[in-house]
């Protein structure tokens, strides 16, 4: 019996000798890495939340060599502090101007026929400026409506514009996603609403980044024919961008006169975020405009684009859009669905790199 038990004995330990002969000492020494190795490091670049300039694909920036884009922080915000920064916006269209004799007139502009501009509805939300597309229970009046007039003001909407002025040579973008509504979503500049006589160049002017609307219900058979110039282009579907020279009693008197042009998406301005932006180059003879990083058209506007103008993110109810029935406009669909939304709004300048 000792001996069959020894016999074993030997046989277990030749056994054992054999299995770990086999074994890969890498494997084990893997093994015993990967238990004891300490948590790895998070690098903080890698986490960076920092924009270092504007969002480009590749081969599409269109700096010079030599130069670098800086943020323009007065007229930049990504939204994110709860409240609109009141230092850097106004979230109503109220302009008061004051006049030769001491007292001041509202010159701002409070919408359409049918709409009315209210800072009641911007709001900060989730990280993102929202203008609310409504319609109301009555009509309402603007501030300088005729009040001994029927009030004609069903759709509310908003005006957010810059306090610092946009300038020849900066590049502006947004993210922005339109609202569900027949409303419009629109990203854009314009000279302030001062009198003519005032200004350098006596222009009234126009660059338009983004305008669109949330649905488009009319067609060429209907019997509504304001609309009828939009049908084909797919007014719901659409980067829509131009440059606008309005009539004054100074520079120019004539019709308006516009350069720009469209592309159009595969689903509708409602349903996705797009980065929209414009490269207004220095002397104004040129405004390039992108469409998520990419370039879609370089404009000549109708005269040089040398004034100074706002930056404006608002929503309007047009006086050539189709009034339907409520849930056909998309006043039925939630607040959030019937806002234009503005994830962040970024404006940048070259300088010389160090």
């Amino acid at each position: 019996m000792k001996n069959y038990r020894a016999n074993m004995l030997d046989l277990l330990i030749l056994v054992a000798t054999l299995f770990m002969a086999s074994c890969n000492a890498e494997d084990v020494i893997d093994e015993v890495t990967k238990i004891e190795e300490p948590p790895k490091e998070e690098d903080p670049d890698e986490e960076s939340d920092e924009v270092t300039q504007p969002v480009f694909l590749a081969d599409q920036d269109p700096k010079p060599s030599n130069t670098k884009w800086v943020l323009v922080e007065a007229l930049s915000d990504e939204f994110d502090e709860g409240n609109i920064d009141l230092e850097k916006w106004n979230e109503s269209p109220e302009f008061l101007w004051e006049n030769a004799n001491g007292s001041f007139s509202d010159r701002g502009w409070y919408g359409s026929t049918r709409c009315l501009f209210s800072a009641e509805n911007v709001s900060i939300e989730e990280g993102e400026l929202r203008i609310e597309a409504k319609l109301y229970d009555e009509p309402q009046y603007s501030p300088k409506d005729d009040t001994s007039q029927p009030a004609k003001r069903w759709y509310g909407g908003a005006y957010v514009s810059s306090k610092t002025m946009g300038k020849p040579g900066y590049y502006f973008e947004a993210e922005m996603q339109s609202s569900s509504t027949v409303m419009s979503s629109a990203f854009w500049l314009k000279t302030p609403p001062v009198p003519c006589t005032t200004t350098s160049d006596g222009e009234n002017l126009e660059l338009d980044i983004q305008e669109c609307v949330g649905r488009f219900l009319g067609s060429k058979t209907d019997d509504w024919t304001k609309d009828d110039w939009a049908v084909n282009s797919k007014w719901d579907q659409i980067f829509h961008f131009n440059t606008h020279r309005h009539s004054t009693n100074c520079a120019y008197n004539g019709s308006r006169q516009s350069k720009g042009g469209h592309i159009n998406f595969d689903k509708f301005n409602r349903e996705e975020y797009h980065i929209y932006a414009a490269w207004w180059h220095e002397g104004g003879n040129q405004v390039d405009f992108f469409i998520d990083g990419r370039l879609v058209k370089s404009v000549t506007p109708p005269v040089p684009f040398t004034s100074d103008q706002r930056l404006i993110m608002s929503s309007n109810f047009y006086d050539w859009v189709r009034e339907d029935a409520r849930d056909d406009m998309g006043f039925n669909d939630s607040k959030l669905d019937r806002s234009t939304k503005f994830k962040w709004v970024r404006t940048w300048k070259l300088e010389a790199e160090d």
